[in-house]
């Protein structure tokens, strides 16, 4: 993609069960190619948690023959928080400064307030992230802390 000009976003939540091997794939490329490669930070990106959470998957046109733009992955309420939790939020450098990620947060809250009915969201977030986050109605409740060599923020967006 080249220029300013970013094709609607297709969003797509799926199980763990319900995702195929190109979407698996191109999830844990796309999470290595950033937190690890990018950030230069060596951790184990594969950490035991996929198949507890929901993954959002965000294409720039249809999912079967579009790019991965965005990425996040959601918990339920009472899997490591009292409230959902959102974590991995990514977006490729292609999708970058084009507004994808308040598009990738908004679908997030969205769908974790229509499916578990609350608006309250959790989550750690990378401190350079601070301010994107706050600008979306988190506040910092912990931190700033070192979490595989970078600090972060645990972040709360409360119920109004």
């Amino acid at each position: 993609m080249s220029g300013a000009e970013l094709p609607p976003v297709t969003w797509r939540w799926h199980r763990w069960d319900q995702l195929d091997r190109d979407q698996l794939y191109a999830i844990l490329k796309a999470r290595v190619d950033i937190f690890v490669v990018e950030q230069e930070c060596p951790y184990p990106e594969i950490d035991g948690k996929d198949p507890k959470a929901l993954h959002l998957l965000g294409y720039d046109g249809h999912p079967g023959d579009g790019v991965l733009l965005a990425y996040a992955r959601l918990f339920a309420p009472g899997v490591y928080y009292a409230e959902p939790a959102v974590g991995r939020v990514l977006t490729t450098p292609a999708a970058r400064g084009r507004g994808v990620g308040r598009l990738l947060m908004a679908e997030c809250h969205r769908f974790s307030e229509a499916t578990f009915g609350t608006p309250a969201v959790r989550l750690n977030g990378q401190a350079y992230l601070k301010e994107f986050y706050e600008s979306l109605g988190y506040a910092a409740v912990m931190g700033p802390y070192d979490e595989d060599g970078i600090p972060h923020y645990e972040m709360l967006r409360a119920a109004p």
